[in-house]
């Protein structure tokens, strides 16, 4: 894959890039014959975010990586491949210092070399060349139909941000509530938590405020707010509109932005299931209990939709346990010098035992003056130099 964009096509980019960084830890690239898709999930699977840009947004497209071994074009590839966010972010980090130094940016996916190649032509005859090392993975895709939506209405992502000012940036979730006429947002609670102990936010939004207003059901949905922020992010820089379509609870969220044949993109977003009845809550109530009593808990929504995914190969790294007669730092030293630590187990005994209680050390201290100071003993037999006297009458 090779590709050439200008400066204000370098700017998208990495807005684009930034705002998939808020949202997933790995950067999934896919060429295709109609251009490049840049797409992200989280590590829960809750959130799924791709954006396309299209031919026309690059000076030059090719979706196919050269053999520069064997010249038959019939063995030309095209590469799909992942790579840490971390390191792609480390060269669109700067976005204002990109707009005004970088006239033209070319990215390239050679055959031969696990490397994406960056290089940006600044002002004043700079070159800035990146290589990147990336992984070969299959392609990352999500069960969606913007035809089997409902409900959509459309609006200005600089309402949406105005909006979503009065809530707190402590607020994690937020319920959106469609009725024909009007959208309530609010800060979602949970049932464990007091509701006289927290702050509550509701924000009505009339139909009149909307460009495109269609809800084909009343209902109430709940996802998480830092993915929004991030599609709303990128919109806002960009002055963009965004469409949001709705099915109903439990049911996956859909936003889609878009400039004209330049480029697109769509954030699937997971929402909570419906309320459930109060023999259901019951039993939610103990697990949840059960669940606060051990050590490790989820911090993602326990009742987040389910998304379709493609499977990803995951690789389980087993674990060690710790042995009961081992401390943590003899299990250090046996994965450094693993034959060290069998010899000093034939060697030297490494049970120690505990301390006796309180109360029995201080038995065992005090137990000697509390013994008689002299004990009796047998003497031996031995010779009378002076008989007794005789007793007195």
């Amino acid at each position: 894959m090779k590709c050439l964009l200008d400066a204000t096509s370098v700017k998208v980019l990495a807005r684009a890039i930034h705002s998939l960084a808020k949202i997933g830890d790995e950067l999934h690239i896919e060429p295709t014959a109609n251009g490049l898709t840049l797409k992200t999930v989280n590590a829960s699977k809750s959130a799924y975010s791709a954006f396309n840009f299209h031919i026309p947004f690059f000076l030059d497209y090719c979706h196919l990586s050269e053999n520069t071994v064997h010249a038959d074009p019939e063995e030309d590839t095209v590469i799909k491949c992942k790579l840490p966010m971390k390191s792609i972010l480390s060269v669109f980090r700067s976005i204002g210092s990109l707009e005004k130094a970088v006239e033209t940016c070319s990215i390239a996916l050679p055959f031969l070399e696990a490397l994406l190649v960056i290089e940006f032509k600044c002002k004043h005859g700079i070159i800035k060349h990146f290589n990147l090392r990336y992984f070969e993975c299959e392609s990352v895709e999500a069960d969606f139909c913007k035809e089997d939506y409902g409900s959509k209405f459309s609006c200005s992502s600089r309402f949406y941000s105005e909006t979503l000012l009065s809530f707190h940036s402590s607020t994690q979730e937020v319920t959106w509530s469609l009725a024909m006429d009007q959208v309530h947002l609010s800060n979602h609670i949970d049932d464990e938590v007091d509701p006289s102990k927290c702050v509550r936010t509701e924000v009505t939004l009339a139909k009149d405020e909307f460009t495109d207003f269609n809800v084909a059901l009343c209902t109430q949905v709940t996802f998480c707010l830092k993915e929004l922020r991030a599609i709303l992010a990128f919109a806002e820089a960009l002055k963009l509109d965004v469409d949001c379509r709705m099915e109903g609870a439990g049911q996956p969220v859909l936003f889609s932005l878009g400039k004209e044949d330049l480029y697109s993109a769509d954030f699937l977003l997971a929402t909570l299931t419906p309320v459930l009845d109060s023999t259901a809550r019951s039993s939610r109530a103990s697990q949840n209990q059960r669940k606060n009593s051990s050590t490790t808990q989820s911090n993602l929504p326990k009742d987040a939709g389910s998304l379709s995914y493609a499977p990803l190969q995951t690789t389980e790294m087993p674990m060690v346990t710790d042995s009961p007669h081992r401390t943590s730092r003899l299990n250090s030293l046996s994965l450094i010098e693993p034959n060290l630590l069998v010899a000093m187990e034939e060697d030297v005994d490494l049970e120690i035992q505990p301390p006796p209680p309180k109360r029995a050390r201080a038995r065992h201290i005090f137990q000697n003056c509390l013994k008689a100071t002299q004990e009796s003993r047998e003497r031996p037999s031995c010779e009378v130099f002076a008989p007794d006297s005789e007793e007195d009458e």
